[in-house]
């Protein structure tokens, strides 16, 4: 089924952006009237209640013409292009700045259809297409309006948004278990050892550095031995809170030298991050293979303490209170090793950490297997968007 192609300024009746009120001598305020920015606008959804600032009423009326309406459709046109909101219909009156662009339609376009449609692979690549990249990019409002798109009948619109809005929601629920896993986690490990109030009086307890065999941070250094595939090169991106992620890798063809041998990363090894996001941590499993490490991440590496529980135990709210607490705020964020050294760290029975990475790579099983139904989804996802703006279903 073929639909006529149209641009999109032709059903609209507003298209325009924000501005930052302190470009105008403006200032933002305590309290008063929600001021949006890129990342109120995430998963098709407008969230005026969380990371918002505020301007007063006077700012408001100023920012006349980036006045939001209830219904509006914000899509994101600076930094990260293509992000798609609908703004509730009970939402009070709110103002946005120069990263969003308010696209407000006329009545043969359904907001709910625009806003999946405006987050397809077909007008994302249209706005790739159409992007200018300087210090960072940016979609022009002409080019939002000239983005082209099959505009199908009210009701076939109404049918479309509904079956993507379903299939939307089963990857939200998705999303939403693997989170519930995560605290789950955390969890185990407080009842377990206690919280930040108890640990360190429960157990008998060291400085870090009295436990570990060997300390060593990655190098500069690597950018001549990249390669499409060879040696994992691990980077910050790969380390989470207590967790290796392994969806963003790069390769290296590792030189045989003392540097590389140095910064090999071993099974057992707890990589922590120690410039830039202080303090992720991830434990290397048995299986990953040769693998090096950059100059943001350091190796722990220990006999004394069971790797999960010391890479669990960092990633703790008392173990983040003394990243914190060493952090160098100059330049860069950034530990070096007396303060890596210098952590004090509770040693409990090995047996019971034992017990806690039994009790954790259960949960970790039951991760993976949502992780790879979160996948299936999304390939499903991807599979009725594309059919839907053919006109297949």
């Amino acid at each position: 089924m073929s639909w006529p192609l149209t641009r999109l300024g032709d059903h609209c009746e507003v298209i325009t952006k924000g501005t930052t009120p302190t470009t105008l001598g403006l200032e933002f305020a305590d309290s008063g009237i929600p001021f949006l920015r890129v990342q109120n606008v995430a998963n098709g959804s407008v969230n005026y209640e969380r990371e918002t600032l505020f301007v007063d009423e006077k700012t408001h009326r100023t920012l006349e013409r980036s006045q939001i309406w209830p219904g509006d459709v914000l899509v994101s046109i600076a930094g990260t292009i293509g992000r798609a909101g609908v703004v509730p219909d009970r939402a009070p009156a709110l103002n946005c700045n120069q990263a969003l662009a308010i696209v407000r339609t006329k009545g043969e376009i359904f907001r709910p259809f625009l806003r999946h449609w405006l987050e397809s692979t077909g007008a994302q690549a249209q706005m790739r297409g159409a992007t200018v990249t300087g210090t960072i990019s940016n979609l022009s409002l002409a080019q939002v309006g000239s983005l082209k798109l099959s505009l199908p009948p009210l009701h076939a619109q109404r049918r479309i948004a509904e079956v993507l809005d379903l299939a939307e929601a089963l990857r939200a629920k998705r999303l939403a278990a693997l989170a519930q896993l995560d605290i789950l986690t955390q969890s185990i490990f407080l009842n377990m050892f206690g919280d930040h109030t108890t640990i360190l009086k429960r157990w008998p307890t060291k400085r870090l550095g009295e436990l570990l065999d060997f300390l060593t941070s990655g190098s500069r250094g690597w950018a001549e031995y990249y390669a499409e595939s060879g040696d994992l090169f691990l980077r910050i991106q790969n380390v989470r809170r207590d967790e290796l992620l392994l969806d963003d890798i790069a390769y290296v063809n590792a030189p045989d030298t003392a540097e590389a041998k140095r910064t090999r990363v071993e099974p057992g090894d707890v990589l922590l991050s120690i410039t830039a996001d202080l303090g992720r941590t991830a434990v290397v499993p048995e299986g990953l293979g040769l693998a090096f490490i950059n100059q943001h991440l350091s190796i722990l590496r220990t006999k004394a303490l069971v790797p999960r529980f010391l890479s669990a135990y960092l990633t703790s709210p008392v173990g983040q209170r003394q990243v914190s607490g060493r952090n160098r705020h100059a330049v860069k964020a950034g530990l070096n090793f007396d303060d890596i050294r210098s952590f004090i760290v509770p040693v409990p029975p090995t047996g019971l950490q034992q017990d806690f990475v039994r009790r954790v790579t259960a949960v970790e099983k039951l991760k993976a297997t949502y992780r790879t139904s979160l996948a299936e989804l999304g390939a499903l996802f991807a599979t009725l968007q594309h059919r839907a703006f053919r006109g297949e279903l």
